[in-house]
């Protein structure tokens, strides 16, 4: 076997990622469980937007962010009374712990109080990335990666199970391949120095999350990662 631990196929599966310009991460976790490698590619234009309004500071928590969708863009006129928020999110988040965020992003600079009073979402970069990729890695029981991988189906716009090249080759060959297919699931075949796409994934019937894409993004908008993403957009500090 090419391998012995599923760990040394990340690096041939990460330089493939890089190379189409994803920032990657290794062992994402996603509320159902631990994703291997996922890789985000950010909208320069939507960074320096970004940066623009100062927001350099990350979301945070599913929670927040929930509350931040409910919120009218500034650019709408539109806004949203305190009350009217907190009836939204009646048996989600408490009455304080609505008021905790909203004071979290009056302060990052992501919502402003309007003159009339309300809430207003201050956006124009949402959403901040072009694609999500996830990918699961396996050394062998390649049904089994796909029944992991279809969980990330909810955040990522592309899917891909990850297996030994021979492993790999000899399942897309194969009845087995269907199964993938169907499910929207791509096939990478690994060896120690590069990684193939034997298998495309079929066309989604259903939209990723909005709210899982936001948050998984956010993972990567990082305080001690803004230089790297000024570096990206092309703006100084």
């Amino acid at each position: 076997m090419i391998f012995r631990f599923e760990s040394e196929m990340a690096p041939s599966i990460r330089a493939w990622l890089e190379r189409q310009g994803l920032l990657v991460k290794s062992e994402y976790p996603a509320p159902w469980g631990i994703c291997d490698l996922v890789g985000v590619l950010l909208s320069k234009r939507r960074v320096r937007q970004r940066i623009a309004l100062l927001q350099t500071h990350p979301l945070g928590p599913i929670a927040r962010i929930r509350l931040l969708q409910l919120i009218p863009d500034a650019e709408s006129g539109h806004g949203i009374t305190v009350p009217r928020l907190i009836r939204e999110l009646e048996g989600t988040l408490s009455s304080d712990r609505v008021l905790q965020e909203l004071a979290t992003l009056l302060k990052g600079r992501f919502t402003r109080i309007s003159s009339s009073g309300t809430i207003q979402r201050m956006n124009g970069w949402a959403p901040l990335h072009r694609r999500i990729v996830a990918v699961e890695l396996k050394l062998a029981r390649p049904q089994e990666a796909l029944s992991q991988a279809v969980s990330h189906l909810r955040f990522a716009d592309d899917v891909y199970v990850a297996l030994p090249s021979e492993l790999a080759e000899r399942t897309a060959g194969t009845a087995r391949a269907e199964l993938f297919i169907e499910a929207g699931v791509g096939i990478l075949a690994v060896q120690r120095s590069t990684c193939k796409l034997v298998l495309r994934p079929k066309a989604r019937r259903f939209h990723a999350d909005p709210i899982l894409q936001m948050h998984c993004v956010e993972r990567f908008w990082t305080t001690s990662g803004i230089s790297r993403l000024r570096a990206l957009a092309g703006t100084k500090a």
